[in-house]
């Protein structure tokens, strides 16, 4: 098993101890009818892609909502809309502080060598937090120390795992509603073309639904 499933594997090993719960989709998408394609657009302060760096494209979130009638979660991804599995959050009291596992709910399919479909992972230590009730008062903040690759579980995986957009500088915010959390992702991460040690900052956001689950 290479260190790509070996990771996937590992993020499904640790929900699966924790047990299955009950999990809430996110606000829909807009219909968008694009592809996406996340080569930045030109904007102020954002580094221009290579010339010779390939495109990132991804099914429409419409497109693919037809075809699965199971809950989804939405990210806007460099201004379109990406959908994945609907979202779902594990609190664990872990040294005297609240960790926050978020991801999309994904089946045992993401082990399959032909997967194409879109995924995210998100550890957060939450360091001034000791009480998993009291979530929406803490918030996660995260700034790589470099713009270089890194391996790591963390982030968006696009298209089966095949391009990962890294973490660089984001901020996620907690809110209730009801019985359950919203977490608003706001923030740059870092797509790296295949064979290129040059990354794009892409800009992503998100409103992400779940019914916490606390171990």
């Amino acid at each position: 098993m290479g260190v790509r499933r070996w990771l996937i594997a590992g993020a499904l090993g640790t929900f699966c101890a924790v047990g299955a719960g009950l999990w809430s989709g996110c606000d829909k998408a807009d219909g968008s009818k694009k592809a996406i394609v996340l080569n930045p657009t030109t904007r102020q302060g954002a580094p221009a892609p290579a010339a010779t760096s390939p495109a990132l494209t991804t099914k429409p979130a419409a497109a693919t909502q037809a075809a699965n009638q199971k809950p989804q979660s939405f990210m806007m991804i460099n201004g379109v809309w990406v959908d994945f599995s609907q979202a779902r959050l594990i609190l664990k009291r872990e040294d005297s502080r609240v960790h926050a596992f978020l991801s999309s709910d994904d089946g045992a399919e993401v082990l399959k060598p032909d997967y194409q479909g879109n995924r995210y992972y998100f550890e957060m230590a939450l360091d001034t937090l000791d009480d998993p009730k009291n979530l929406t008062l803490a918030e996660y903040r995260y700034k790589a120390a470099s713009a270089e690759p890194i391996d790591s579980p963390n982030g968006i995986f696009i298209d089966g795992d095949r391009q990962h957009l890294q973490p660089y500088d984001i901020e996620v915010t907690f809110d209730k509603d009801g019985d359950k959390i919203v977490a608003q992702i706001r923030g740059q991460f870092l797509y790296f073309p295949k064979g290129s040690a040059l990354g794009q900052m892409i800009p992503v956001m998100a409103t992400l639904s779940a019914k916490p689950v606390t171990k």
